[in-house]
């Protein structure tokens, strides 16, 4: 793997690096919170072929974007040689939102740097993900994406929690498809 591009973006303060990948051009937006490096990937901009091809659904009603969907992973950073392996990140506390705000703006970085039509994910799924997790994590992204706004309670309290926020910006609309027991997100 062969970094191409390495800056800061002072703007977003965060880190860019782009890499070429098994013939592929990759974006890899670097930040730390906490203790913690994290590393928001983001492939090269793929057509509508390609999208269905890899088992992605553009939502009902909604046309792929002329200027294509970039895929997008998340994980733990330990370098560009040795990216973790994809799985959920347990992140303690409020760090987390933090983590997801980075995320976000990560994405707002590459979107108005390359004019890409918007961006396609899917999350960590199973078993392992969701063991010990108070919040199944596709309820999180829904919430996050401002999909899902209904009140939650404290399990231990039963009080009422605070409405989730959406983290990503009014300029942006994210929509969930469930193919083959699995969320999709395309957010554009």
């Amino acid at each position: 793997m062969r970094i191409e591009e390495d800056i800061y973006l002072e703007n977003y303060e965060i880190r860019r690096k782009r890499f070429i990948y098994d013939r592929q051009i990759y974006h890899s937006y670097v930040f730390v919170v906490g203790c913690e490096t994290y590393t928001v990937i983001v492939g090269d901009r793929i057509d509508k072929q390609t999208f269905t091809r890899i088992g992605y659904q553009m939502p009902p009603g909604i046309s792929f974007p002329v200027n294509g969907l970039a895929e997008v992973c998340f994980d733990v950073f330990d370098g560009l040689e040795c990216l973790s392996d994809f799985r959920h990140i347990s992140i303690p506390g409020l760090g987390s939102a933090v983590v997801l705000k980075s995320v976000v703006l990560a994405l707002m970085a590459h979107h108005e740097s390359f004019s890409i039509g918007g961006f396609v994910f899917q999350p960590a799924s199973g078993e392992i993900v969701e063991r010990n997790r108070p919040t199944p994590l596709e309820e999180n992204y829904d919430a996050m994406l401002g999909l899902k706004n209904e009140l939650r309670y404290n399990r231990r309290t039963g009080l009422p929690k605070k409405a989730p926020q959406p983290l990503i910006p009014d300029c942006f609309q994210a929509y969930k498809v469930v193919t083959t027991g699995r969320a999709c997100y395309v957010v554009l």
